[in-house]
Protein backbone atom coordinates (compact mmCIF):
# COMPACT_ATOMS: atom_id res chain seq x y z
CA UNK A 1 0.00 0.00 0.00
CA UNK A 2 1.02 3.35 -0.82
CA UNK A 3 -0.30 6.99 -0.63
CA UNK A 4 -0.01 10.36 -2.28
CA UNK A 5 -1.54 13.32 -2.35
CA UNK A 6 -2.06 15.77 -5.52
CA UNK A 7 -4.57 18.46 -7.26
CA UNK A 8 -3.89 21.14 -4.60
CA UNK A 9 -6.25 23.44 -6.57
CA UNK A 10 -8.11 25.01 -3.70
CA UNK A 11 -5.66 24.09 -0.56
CA UNK A 12 -8.83 24.71 2.05
CA UNK A 13 -10.63 22.05 0.28
CA UNK A 14 -10.61 18.85 2.05
CA UNK A 15 -8.98 16.14 -0.29
CA UNK A 16 -11.23 13.63 -1.72
CA UNK A 17 -10.22 10.01 -0.58
CA UNK A 18 -9.13 7.20 -3.20
CA UNK A 19 -8.30 3.55 -2.81
CA UNK A 20 -6.96 2.69 -6.43
CA UNK A 21 -6.38 -1.22 -6.60
CA UNK A 22 -4.17 -1.31 -9.48
CA UNK A 23 -0.70 -2.98 -10.24
CA UNK A 24 0.43 -1.28 -13.31
CA UNK A 25 2.25 1.84 -11.69
CA UNK A 26 2.10 3.58 -14.93
CA UNK A 27 -1.96 3.59 -14.83
CA UNK A 28 -1.74 4.85 -11.71
CA UNK A 29 0.07 8.15 -12.65
CA UNK A 30 -2.44 8.46 -15.61
CA UNK A 31 -5.14 8.36 -13.18
CA UNK A 32 -3.23 11.45 -10.65
CA UNK A 33 -2.79 13.19 -14.27
CA UNK A 34 -6.06 13.09 -15.32
CA UNK A 35 -7.08 13.93 -11.30
CA UNK A 36 -5.08 16.89 -10.89
CA UNK A 37 -5.96 17.82 -14.71
CA UNK A 38 -9.39 18.34 -13.68
CA UNK A 39 -8.62 20.20 -10.71
CA UNK A 40 -9.41 17.32 -8.05
CA UNK A 41 -7.98 17.46 -4.50
CA UNK A 42 -7.05 14.17 -3.41
CA UNK A 43 -5.43 11.71 -1.15
CA UNK A 44 -4.49 8.42 -3.49
CA UNK A 45 -3.93 4.96 -1.66
CA UNK A 46 -2.51 2.37 -3.80
CA UNK A 47 -3.24 -1.06 -3.14
CA UNK A 48 -0.94 -3.48 -6.05
CA UNK A 49 -3.16 -6.52 -5.20
CA UNK A 50 -6.41 -7.76 -4.18
CA UNK A 51 -5.62 -9.14 -0.78
CA UNK A 52 -3.98 -6.28 0.15
CA UNK A 53 -6.85 -4.04 -0.70
CA UNK A 54 -9.34 -6.88 0.76
CA UNK A 55 -7.36 -7.09 4.04
CA UNK A 56 -7.85 -3.04 4.29
CA UNK A 57 -11.14 -3.25 3.53
CA UNK A 58 -12.36 -5.59 6.12
CA UNK A 59 -11.00 -2.97 8.85
CA UNK A 60 -12.89 -0.25 7.81
CA UNK A 61 -15.77 1.78 9.14
CA UNK A 62 -17.86 4.72 8.36
CA UNK A 63 -14.70 7.17 9.59
CA UNK A 64 -11.95 4.90 7.70
CA UNK A 65 -13.46 4.57 4.24
CA UNK A 66 -12.77 6.12 1.51
CA UNK A 67 -14.85 8.77 -0.69
CA UNK A 68 -13.90 6.53 -3.97
CA UNK A 69 -12.73 3.39 -4.97
CA UNK A 70 -11.06 2.88 -8.32
CA UNK A 71 -10.76 -0.82 -9.10
CA UNK A 72 -8.95 -2.44 -11.92
CA UNK A 73 -10.49 -6.15 -12.87
CA UNK A 74 -6.90 -7.76 -13.17
CA UNK A 75 -5.08 -7.48 -10.34
CA UNK A 76 -3.23 -10.39 -8.53
CA UNK A 77 -4.37 -12.54 -6.04
CA UNK A 78 -8.00 -11.65 -6.08
CA UNK A 79 -9.36 -10.10 -9.08
CA UNK A 80 -11.13 -7.13 -9.41
CA UNK A 81 -14.94 -8.44 -9.34
CA UNK A 82 -14.06 -10.51 -6.43
CA UNK A 83 -13.27 -7.19 -4.66
CA UNK A 84 -16.30 -5.75 -5.74
CA UNK A 85 -18.75 -8.83 -4.53
CA UNK A 86 -17.58 -8.24 -1.33
CA UNK A 87 -17.11 -4.98 -1.27
CA UNK A 88 -21.24 -4.74 -1.75
CA UNK A 89 -22.03 -7.84 -0.04
CA UNK A 90 -20.45 -6.47 3.16
CA UNK A 91 -23.09 -6.63 6.45
CA UNK A 92 -21.47 -2.76 7.41
CA UNK A 93 -23.42 -0.93 4.91
CA UNK A 94 -20.71 0.88 3.49
CA UNK A 95 -21.48 2.45 0.31
CA UNK A 96 -18.52 3.73 -1.81
CA UNK A 97 -19.07 4.99 -5.37
CA UNK A 98 -16.69 2.48 -7.04
CA UNK A 99 -15.25 2.95 -10.65
CA UNK A 100 -14.15 0.06 -12.72
CA UNK A 101 -10.89 1.11 -15.02
CA UNK A 102 -10.16 -1.81 -16.76
CA UNK A 103 -7.97 -2.70 -20.13
CA UNK A 104 -11.02 -5.63 -20.28
CA UNK A 105 -13.18 -4.26 -23.81
CA UNK A 106 -15.51 -7.73 -23.08
CA UNK A 107 -19.37 -5.99 -22.85
CA UNK A 108 -20.09 -9.28 -20.48
CA UNK A 109 -17.22 -7.76 -17.67
CA UNK A 110 -19.15 -4.57 -17.88
CA UNK A 111 -22.41 -6.00 -17.46
CA UNK A 112 -21.23 -7.99 -14.39
CA UNK A 113 -19.70 -5.14 -12.64
CA UNK A 114 -22.33 -3.16 -12.90
CA UNK A 115 -24.63 -6.05 -11.67
CA UNK A 116 -22.41 -6.18 -8.52
CA UNK A 117 -22.71 -2.74 -8.01
CA UNK A 118 -20.06 -0.49 -9.89
CA UNK A 119 -20.94 3.18 -10.73
CA UNK A 120 -18.59 3.38 -13.25
CA UNK A 121 -17.03 0.86 -15.95
CA UNK A 122 -14.46 2.66 -17.69
CA UNK A 123 -12.34 0.81 -20.29
CA UNK A 124 -8.79 2.41 -20.27
CA UNK A 125 -8.39 4.28 -23.50
CA UNK A 126 -5.30 3.46 -25.41
CA UNK A 127 -4.52 7.67 -26.20
CA UNK A 128 -2.67 9.41 -23.60
CA UNK A 129 -4.46 12.42 -24.42
CA UNK A 130 -7.92 10.29 -23.88
CA UNK A 131 -6.99 7.98 -21.36
CA UNK A 132 -6.46 11.38 -18.97
CA UNK A 133 -9.75 12.99 -20.49
CA UNK A 134 -11.92 10.76 -20.34
CA UNK A 135 -11.03 9.11 -17.34
CA UNK A 136 -10.64 12.68 -15.33
CA UNK A 137 -13.99 13.72 -15.62
CA UNK A 138 -15.99 10.42 -15.19
CA UNK A 139 -14.10 10.22 -12.03
CA UNK A 140 -14.37 13.72 -11.58
CA UNK A 141 -17.94 13.01 -11.93
CA UNK A 142 -17.97 10.69 -8.93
Amino acid sequence: MSKSRGGEADPGMKPVRIFIVEDHTPDVYLVEKALRENMVTFELTRFEDGEQALEDFRQWNHDTAPDLIILDLNVPKIDGMDILRAIRNDPSGIRVPIAILTSSRAQQDKIDAMALGADRFITKPLNLRSFVGIVGSSLKEL
